[in-house]
């Protein structure tokens, strides 16, 4: 009867402390090699914008993006609009997206998430812009400033 009421009581207290909304939820995961501490497994956001400029159909922008499970399939993306997903990265942190973009003036495949680059560079939002020089990457909080730096770009291919 004792260890009934035991078993109960911890029960109580298990689902007590996992529902508490105040509760932090912290858990350590390994990236890059070193522990960092994380509240739970956010969601990424990745977002390709196309910024190739004209109205014609020489700036359409092809898309096809993919990780080892999924294949988001191919999608065209017009001037000034964008193609999105989002996930949660895996506790592993070895996540990776990549993408074949194409479009008249040149061709890829980029890594357009890659936890081991992106975790701090873009914890929440890792925004892309196709323009005519290339896929240009910046970190989350710079993107907003009048002159954001450029932390990645990839060259077009031909």
């Amino acid at each position: 009867m004792a260890s009934s009421f035991s078993n109960q009581l911890l029960f109580l207290l298990f689902l007590m402390a996992t529902l508490d909304p105040t509760s932090t939820n912290l858990i350590t995961r390994k990236l890059g090699g070193q522990e960092v501490l994380d509240r739970g497994n956010p969601r990424a956001h990745v977002r390709i914008f196309n910024h190739l400029g004209g109205k014609d159909g020489n700036s359409t922008l092809n898309v096809h993006c993919k990780s080892k499970d999924d294949d988001l399939g191919i999608h065209v993306i017009n001037s000034d609009e964008c193609f999105g997903w989002n996930f949660h990265p895996n506790l592993q942190g070895t996540t990776l997206f990549f993408c074949y973009l194409s479009w008249m003036g040149g061709q890829g495949t980029y890594d357009m998430y890659a936890e081991k680059r992106d975790y701090n560079r873009c914890p929440h939002y890792c925004d892309w812009y196709a323009t005519k020089d290339g896929v240009e990457g910046y970190k989350e909080e710079d993107k907003f400033h009048k002159t954001p730096a450029v932390v990645d770009i990839f060259k077009w291919g031909s």
